[in-house]
C-alpha cells in the first residue's frame, strides 16, 4: 500500500452507508473505497483480516460490492462480507492487510545475488506468514520521592521477520540496501522489523536503514562508486585515463552478447569483473555515484527528479589538479556537472548521437587529455524500446563495441569501461530501477595500454 491508513471511527472512513444485517439497520463503511484510498500497488490482491486474538480470515478482491466494516462496542471492528463465505465475517479486527499480487518489481522486498533473483516478497506476504515480537530498551529514568528512588524503563516493541524463512542467510556475505541508496553489511545480530507498509533493518538496538529495498547476497567487490576512485588514482599517478560509460549494459547482456558474437573487441580485453550498481538502478543515480564516489544518500541524487549533487565529482577534482579533461555527455540534463560538458546532436538523423560522440572524441583524443569521458546511450535507449536481449539491442551493443574499439586503439594510458545499470524485460520492451540482478550487476573493465 502506498498510503497505509489508521482509522479509529467510521467518521474517518471515505464513506458510510446504512445496510440491513442480522435483522438490524447498521451504519457501515464500504470496504473497497477504504482500500483504494490506501492505494494498493496492484489491481489484484487478497485481503487479510487479523483479529485482536490472532484469528484471521482472507478473501480475494474479486467482488467487494457488498463488503463492509462495522464498528460497535460489543464486536469492535467487524467484517461483513455478504458475497463471501460467512467465516470471513470476523470480529474485533485489529489490522487489515492487503496482499498484492503481480506488482512491479520495485514494490517488492527483493533478495538477489549476482546472476540470480532469489525471492520477491510483499509486505502483505510477510504479515501473513507471521512475525515475532521483541523489545529494545529506549531508556531509563529515576526520581527521588521523599528519599525513595523510583525508576521507570521505557521500551520499543518491534515485529521481527525471520528472513531465513525465505533465504539462507547464515554465514553468508550480504549487504542490506535501503530505498535511498544506503548499503550496510548484514550483521549476524541484524534483524528486520515491520513498520506498517515497510521494512526496517536493525543492528543491535538501532535502526540502520528504513525503509529497506532488499538484500544482496555475495555482493561483488566492485561497485559503481569505484569509478571515481579508480579515475582519481590514475589522475594522482599522472596516468591519462579514458572512461567510457555504456548506459544500460548489464552483466547478463554482455555475457549473452559475447556468446552470440556481438562483442568482438570487448572480448579481446582482459576479463571484466562484476560491479554492483547503486539503488535505485537508474541513470541519474548511478552516473552521480560513479562520478562522485558516494552513494545516493550522501551525494543527494536518489531519484530521477534530482540532478544536482551535494558533493564534488571527478571533474571538480580534475579541475583542482589542473588536469586537461573533456566530458562528452548525453542526453542533455542527465546530471549537473561543475564544468560544461560536450553535448552532441544527431547530425545524420539516425536516431543516435553515439556515432557523433565517437567522432568528436576521436577528433580531440590526441590533445594530451588527462581525463576523457564518453557516455554512450544507444544500448539503454534500444533496450527500453525492444528489451534487454532483443536483436536490435544486440546490434546497439555491437555498434558500441566498435566505437569503443576506435577510441581504445587511439589511446595511450589507462582505460575504464563500465555501465551505470542493466535492464530487464517488460511486456512492451525493457526497463530498470528495481533491485533485480539484471538491473543491478554490470561488467567493469580496467586496464592499461602501453
Amino acid at each position: 500500500m502506498a498510503t497505509p491508513l489508521d482509522i479509529c471511527s467510521l467518521a474517518e472512513t471515505p464513506t458510510t452507508q446504512k445496510i440491513e444485517h442480522r435483522e438490524e439497520r447498521l451504519e457501515v463503511a464500504p470496504l473497497e473505497p477504504m482500500i483504494q484510498e490506501a492505494e494498493p500497488h496492484a489491481e489484484q490482491y487478497e485481503i487479510l483480516f487479523i483479529a485482536q486474538d490472532g484469528f484471521s480470515a482472507q478473501i480475494s478482491n474479486t467482488d467487494l460490492s457488498e463488503s463492509y466494516l462495522a464498528l460497535s462496542q460489543e464486536n469492535g471492528w467487524e467484517a461483513i462480507n455478504l458475497n463471501h463465505p460467512v467465516s470471513s465475517n470476523i470480529k474485533n479486527i485489529q489490522e487489515i492487510v492487503i496482499i498484492c499480487q503481480d506488482m512491479q518489481p520495485e514494490n517488492y522486498f527483493n533478495i538477489i545475488q549476482p546472476g540470480k533473483d532469489i525471492t520477491r516478497l510483499s509486505m502483505g506476504e510477510m504479515y501473513k506468514d507471521g512475525y515475532s515480537v521483541f523489545t529494545t530498551v529506549r531508556g531509563s529514568s529515576e526520581v527521588d520521592n521523599e528519599g525513595q528512588v523510583l525508576t521507570a524503563t521505557t521500551y520499543y516493541r518491534h515485529r521481527g521477520i525471520d528472513m531465513n524463512k525465505y533465504a539462507n542467510l547464515e554465514g553468508r556475505d550480504a549487504v542490506v540496501m535501503g530505498d535511498d541508496g544506503q548499503v550496510v553489511p548484514l550483521r549476524q545480530d541484524g534483524r528486520f522489523v515491520l513498520d506498517q507498509n515497510s521494512l526496517g533493518y536493525m543492528a543491535g538496538d538501532e535502526i540502520q536503514i528504513s525503509p529497506v529495498a532488499g538484500i544482496v547476497l555475495d555482493p561483488p567487490d566492485k561497485s559503481i562508486t569505484d569509478v571515481y576512485h579508480d579515475a582519481k588514482a590514475a589522475l594522482e599517478d599522472d596516468v591519462p585515463i579514458l572512461v567510457i560509460l555504456v548506459d544500460g549494459f548489464g552483466r547478463h547482456a554482455y555475457q549473452y552478447a559475447s556468446s552470440q558474437g556481438y562483442t568482438p573487441f570487448l572480448d579481446t580485453l582482459p576479463e571484466p569483473v562484476t560491479s554492483m550498481s547503486a539503488y535505485p538502478s537508474i541513470t541519474p543515480v548511478n552516473v552521480s555515484a560513479s562520478l562522485s564516489g558516494e552513494l545516493p544518500h550522501v551525494n543527494g541524487v536518489h531519484d530521477r527528479r534530482t540532478r544536482r549533487l551535494e558533493v564534488p565529482t571527478i571533474f571538480a577534482l580534475s579541475n583542482e589538479m589542473d588536469k586537461n579533461m573533456t566530458p562528452i555527455f548525453g542526453p542533455l540534463g542527465t546530471i549537473e556537472l561543475e564544468i560544461e560538458p560536450i553535448f552532441t546532436v544527431d547530425r545524420n538523423q539516425d536516431d543516435s548521437t553515439d556515432d557523433e560522440k565517437t567522432e568528436h572524441a576521436l577528433s580531440i583524443i590526441d590533445q594530451d587529455h588527462d581525463l576523457l569521458f564518453v557516455h554512450y546511450k544507444d544500448v539503454d535507449a534500444t533496450g527500453h524500446d525492444y528489451g534487454d536481449l532483443h536483436e536490435n539491442t544486440l546490434e546497439a551493443i555491437r555498434g558500441n563495441d566498435e566505437y569503443i574499439r576506435q577510441l581504445v586503439s587511439k589511446w595511450q594510458g589507462r582505460v575504464l569501461i563500465y555501465a551505470d545499470h542493466g535492464m530487464y524485460e517488460t511486456e512492451t520492451g525493457g526497463t530498470h530501477g528495481a533491485l533485480v540482478h539484471k538491473s543491478m550487476f554490470t561488467p567493469y573493465w580496467l586496464f592499461d595500454i602501453d
